[in-house]
Protein backbone atom coordinates (compact mmCIF):
# COMPACT_ATOMS: atom_id res chain seq x y z
CA UNK A 1 0.00 0.00 0.00
CA UNK A 2 1.19 3.67 -0.80
CA UNK A 3 1.06 5.35 2.05
CA UNK A 4 1.59 9.17 2.16
CA UNK A 5 3.87 8.53 5.52
CA UNK A 6 6.23 5.65 6.38
CA UNK A 7 5.13 5.28 10.21
CA UNK A 8 2.17 4.53 11.19
CA UNK A 9 0.29 6.58 13.27
CA UNK A 10 0.00 6.23 17.03
CA UNK A 11 -2.84 4.53 18.47
CA UNK A 12 -4.41 7.18 20.52
CA UNK A 13 -4.44 9.88 17.32
CA UNK A 14 -6.39 6.70 15.90
CA UNK A 15 -8.78 6.80 18.57
CA UNK A 16 -8.73 10.37 18.72
CA UNK A 17 -9.51 10.89 14.82
CA UNK A 18 -12.56 8.50 15.03
CA UNK A 19 -14.03 9.50 18.37
CA UNK A 20 -14.36 13.17 16.77
CA UNK A 21 -15.80 12.05 13.21
CA UNK A 22 -18.42 9.88 15.40
CA UNK A 23 -20.61 12.35 16.17
CA UNK A 24 -20.62 14.81 13.36
CA UNK A 25 -20.64 11.80 11.08
CA UNK A 26 -24.12 12.30 10.66
CA UNK A 27 -25.93 10.05 8.50
CA UNK A 28 -24.46 7.28 9.47
CA UNK A 29 -22.92 4.64 6.51
CA UNK A 30 -21.65 6.54 3.53
CA UNK A 31 -22.53 9.36 4.95
CA UNK A 32 -19.77 9.09 6.52
CA UNK A 33 -17.26 8.87 3.73
CA UNK A 34 -16.41 12.63 3.19
CA UNK A 35 -15.69 12.91 6.91
CA UNK A 36 -13.62 10.23 6.78
CA UNK A 37 -11.61 11.64 3.44
CA UNK A 38 -11.03 14.98 4.88
CA UNK A 39 -9.97 13.48 8.11
CA UNK A 40 -8.11 10.52 6.73
CA UNK A 41 -6.23 11.97 3.59
CA UNK A 42 -6.49 15.49 3.89
CA UNK A 43 -5.62 16.52 7.34
CA UNK A 44 -4.06 12.98 8.74
CA UNK A 45 -2.23 12.46 5.38
CA UNK A 46 -2.32 8.58 6.74
CA UNK A 47 -3.49 7.00 3.15
CA UNK A 48 -3.92 8.96 -0.11
CA UNK A 49 -7.51 8.79 -1.96
CA UNK A 50 -7.25 5.48 -3.93
CA UNK A 51 -5.96 3.27 -1.07
CA UNK A 52 -8.93 5.34 1.27
CA UNK A 53 -11.59 4.07 -1.62
CA UNK A 54 -10.72 0.97 -1.88
CA UNK A 55 -10.83 0.05 1.99
CA UNK A 56 -14.54 2.01 1.90
CA UNK A 57 -15.13 0.02 -0.97
CA UNK A 58 -13.99 -3.42 1.00
CA UNK A 59 -16.15 -1.73 4.31
CA UNK A 60 -19.07 -1.43 1.96
CA UNK A 61 -19.32 -4.84 0.35
CA UNK A 62 -18.94 -6.24 4.21
CA UNK A 63 -21.79 -7.13 6.39
CA UNK A 64 -22.87 -4.97 8.88
CA UNK A 65 -22.65 -0.74 9.30
CA UNK A 66 -20.47 0.41 6.60
CA UNK A 67 -19.04 3.10 9.15
CA UNK A 68 -18.10 0.32 11.97
CA UNK A 69 -16.48 -1.53 9.21
CA UNK A 70 -14.73 1.17 7.35
CA UNK A 71 -12.81 2.12 11.07
CA UNK A 72 -11.74 -1.34 11.78
CA UNK A 73 -10.29 -1.89 8.26
CA UNK A 74 -8.70 1.26 8.62
CA UNK A 75 -7.71 1.05 11.98
CA UNK A 76 -6.22 -2.25 10.58
CA UNK A 77 -4.55 -0.93 7.51
CA UNK A 78 -2.54 1.85 9.60
CA UNK A 79 -1.99 -0.15 12.84
CA UNK A 80 -3.05 -3.74 12.65
CA UNK A 81 -4.91 -5.47 15.16
CA UNK A 82 -4.45 -2.83 17.88
CA UNK A 83 -5.21 0.28 15.43
CA UNK A 84 -8.00 -1.07 14.54
CA UNK A 85 -9.64 -1.93 18.13
CA UNK A 86 -8.43 1.63 18.20
CA UNK A 87 -9.64 3.19 15.58
CA UNK A 88 -13.36 1.00 16.28
CA UNK A 89 -13.62 2.08 20.20
CA UNK A 90 -13.35 5.12 18.99
CA UNK A 91 -16.13 4.89 16.49
CA UNK A 92 -18.46 3.55 18.30
CA UNK A 93 -17.86 5.02 22.11
CA UNK A 94 -19.70 8.60 21.07
CA UNK A 95 -21.72 6.81 18.77
CA UNK A 96 -23.58 4.85 21.28
CA UNK A 97 -23.63 7.72 23.90
CA UNK A 98 -25.41 10.07 20.91
CA UNK A 99 -27.94 7.26 19.96
CA UNK A 100 -29.15 6.69 23.57
CA UNK A 101 -29.52 10.40 23.95
CA UNK A 102 -31.39 11.00 20.67
CA UNK A 103 -33.79 8.43 21.31
CA UNK A 104 -34.56 9.61 24.65
CA UNK A 105 -35.19 13.01 22.85
CA UNK A 106 -37.63 11.35 20.29
CA UNK A 107 -39.41 9.46 22.88
CA UNK A 108 -40.17 12.46 24.01
CA UNK A 109 -40.28 14.54 21.69
CA UNK A 110 -41.61 12.63 18.93
CA UNK A 111 -45.26 13.81 18.31
CA UNK A 112 -43.70 17.66 18.09
CA UNK A 113 -44.44 19.27 14.54
CA UNK A 114 -41.14 20.99 14.81
CA UNK A 115 -39.80 17.99 15.78
CA UNK A 116 -41.02 16.03 12.93
CA UNK A 117 -40.05 19.11 10.47
CA UNK A 118 -36.44 18.51 11.55
CA UNK A 119 -36.22 15.11 10.84
CA UNK A 120 -37.68 15.53 7.25
CA UNK A 121 -34.74 18.12 6.59
CA UNK A 122 -32.30 16.12 8.09
CA UNK A 123 -33.10 13.60 5.90
CA UNK A 124 -32.95 15.69 3.07
CA UNK A 125 -30.03 16.66 4.00
CA UNK A 126 -28.31 13.12 4.10
CA UNK A 127 -29.67 12.66 0.82
CA UNK A 128 -27.05 15.30 -0.21
CA UNK A 129 -24.26 13.97 2.01
CA UNK A 130 -24.32 9.88 -0.12
CA UNK A 131 -24.52 12.18 -3.40
CA UNK A 132 -21.88 13.64 -2.40
CA UNK A 133 -19.76 10.59 -1.56
CA UNK A 134 -21.33 9.08 -4.79
CA UNK A 135 -19.47 11.65 -7.03
CA UNK A 136 -16.02 11.56 -4.90
CA UNK A 137 -15.64 7.36 -4.84
CA UNK A 138 -16.90 7.63 -8.40
CA UNK A 139 -14.23 9.99 -9.37
CA UNK A 140 -11.54 7.72 -8.01
CA UNK A 141 -13.51 4.20 -9.06
CA UNK A 142 -14.51 5.01 -12.94
CA UNK A 143 -11.06 5.16 -14.78
CA UNK A 144 -12.14 3.48 -17.94
CA UNK A 145 -14.72 1.99 -19.92
CA UNK A 146 -15.09 -0.95 -18.07
CA UNK A 147 -15.73 0.28 -14.78
CA UNK A 148 -18.39 2.95 -16.27
CA UNK A 149 -20.20 0.01 -17.63
CA UNK A 150 -20.02 -2.32 -14.43
CA UNK A 151 -21.54 0.82 -12.43
CA UNK A 152 -23.94 1.86 -14.59
CA UNK A 153 -25.74 -2.43 -15.23
CA UNK A 154 -25.00 -2.08 -11.21
CA UNK A 155 -27.62 0.34 -10.48
CA UNK A 156 -30.03 -0.82 -13.23
CA UNK A 157 -30.02 -3.95 -11.60
CA UNK A 158 -30.30 -2.28 -7.91
CA UNK A 159 -33.88 -1.04 -9.71
CA UNK A 160 -34.61 -3.95 -10.78
CA UNK A 161 -34.18 -5.35 -7.02
CA UNK A 162 -31.04 -7.38 -7.46
CA UNK A 163 -29.52 -8.62 -4.38
CA UNK A 164 -26.69 -6.61 -3.30
CA UNK A 165 -24.56 -9.45 -3.01
CA UNK A 166 -24.89 -10.76 -7.05
CA UNK A 167 -23.88 -7.27 -7.92
CA UNK A 168 -20.63 -7.19 -5.49
CA UNK A 169 -20.08 -10.74 -6.73
CA UNK A 170 -20.51 -9.64 -10.49
CA UNK A 171 -18.39 -6.69 -10.35
CA UNK A 172 -15.90 -8.59 -9.13
CA UNK A 173 -15.62 -11.31 -11.15
CA UNK A 174 -15.99 -9.20 -14.09
CA UNK A 175 -12.95 -7.25 -13.26
CA UNK A 176 -10.49 -10.01 -12.46
CA UNK A 177 -11.96 -11.22 -16.06
CA UNK A 178 -11.10 -8.11 -17.81
CA UNK A 179 -7.88 -8.05 -16.31
CA UNK A 180 -6.95 -11.32 -16.90
CA UNK A 181 -7.71 -10.48 -20.98
CA UNK A 182 -5.71 -7.06 -20.63
CA UNK A 183 -2.40 -8.90 -18.81
CA UNK A 184 -2.92 -11.56 -21.48
CA UNK A 185 -3.22 -9.69 -24.53
CA UNK A 186 -0.07 -7.48 -23.58
CA UNK A 187 1.98 -10.28 -22.80
CA UNK A 188 0.85 -11.37 -26.48
CA UNK A 189 2.01 -8.77 -27.99
CA UNK A 190 5.22 -9.17 -26.46
CA UNK A 191 5.57 -12.25 -27.51
CA UNK A 192 5.20 -10.97 -30.93
CA UNK A 193 7.76 -8.08 -30.74
CA UNK A 194 10.14 -10.73 -29.48
CA UNK A 195 9.71 -12.92 -32.29
CA UNK A 196 9.97 -10.08 -34.84
CA UNK A 197 13.72 -9.12 -33.09
CA UNK A 198 12.09 -5.62 -31.82
CA UNK A 199 13.50 -5.11 -28.35
CA UNK A 200 10.30 -3.76 -26.34
CA UNK A 201 12.65 -1.76 -23.74
CA UNK A 202 13.43 0.54 -26.58
CA UNK A 203 9.58 2.02 -26.52
CA UNK A 204 10.37 3.79 -23.14
CA UNK A 205 12.53 5.90 -24.79
CA UNK A 206 10.38 7.32 -27.43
Amino acid sequence: MDRSQSSPPRLISLFWSFLKLAPVSFGGGYATFPALEREIVASRKWMNEEDLQETLSLAAAAPGGVAINASFLIGYRLGGLKGSAAAAIGAILPTCLVVIALFLLYHKFSDNVKVKGALRGIGWGIVAMILYTVYRLGRVSIKDTLTLTIAIISLILLFLDTHPIWLIAGGAAAGAVATHGRNRSVKNSQTRQSKAGVDSSYMYFI
